[in-house]
């Protein structure tokens, strides 16, 4: 099963693989397929690695009908090399996404569902958000990793410096379909202070983030 679903923003757009094939199945749906083959296997070592590489490289071309080099910052923040549009990257445990926009930073993010995230919530909540199940916590934390691929700083704390407000999910594990909306404000060390929108959709496998911001 390989293209999962469309991600339809207000300001961009995108789409989420799941990942069930083998690096040469996914080689082959590709231009060139030989030479991304060869890169994921110089590039990694981990076979997880490879799958993800990969599937990023199938979700552009399907989606843009063409082939894209992808680059990155010092910092890992993907882009594309001919400038035509911002590019945001995740993946997690058998699934990838992307982001597009043509005028806004963007930002995306995927998270498998797993309960061991109940072993981090004092890690990633801080003392003005509530967030008790499963679904709440990974919420949380999904939104902070995307609005810091677009903040994109060092030293960035998501207790402390990163606060989600207005998160209302009744997704839980009988029925783990939902999407809607929240707000994450960032106040930084430097005194930068924001807020991002943030839109969530959940499934029984995973949780997934996005938002934007307009480029300076």
């Amino acid at each position: 099963m390989p293209f999962f679903r469309k991600i339809e923003g207000d300001k961009g757009w995108g789409g989420i693989w799941r990942i069930t094939e083998t690096v040469e199945d996914l080689c082959g749906m590709l231009p060139r397929g030989d030479v991304y083959r060869a890169h994921a296997y110089r590039r990694f070592m981990a076979e997880r690695r490879r799958l993800e590489y990969v599937s990023v490289r199938i979700l552009v071309y399907q989606l843009l009908g063409e082939e894209k080099q992808i680059c990155y910052t010092p910092t890992g923040h993907p882009y594309f090399a001919d400038g035509s549009l911002q590019l945001s990257i995740s993946h997690t445990s058998g699934y990838a996404s992307v982001l597009f926009s043509k005028d806004h930073e963007t930002g995306v993010d995927i998270e498998a569902f797993s309960e061991r995230i109940l072993r981090l919530k004092d890690r990633l909540i801080g003392p003005e958000e509530h967030a008790e199940s499963v679904y709440d916590i990974l919420l949380h934390w999904s939104a902070k990793e995307a609005a810091f691929k677009i903040l994109d700083q060092e030293g960035i704390d998501f207790r402390r410096n990163l606060t989600v407000s207005g998160l209302a999910c009744a997704a839980s594990r009988d029925h783990a379909e939902a999407d809607g909306d929240f707000r994450l404000a960032y106040h930084l060390s430097g005194g930068e202070t924001g807020v991002f929108p943030i839109h969530y959709e959940t499934t029984s496998d995973f949780v997934l983030t996005y938002t934007f911001r307009k480029l300076a």
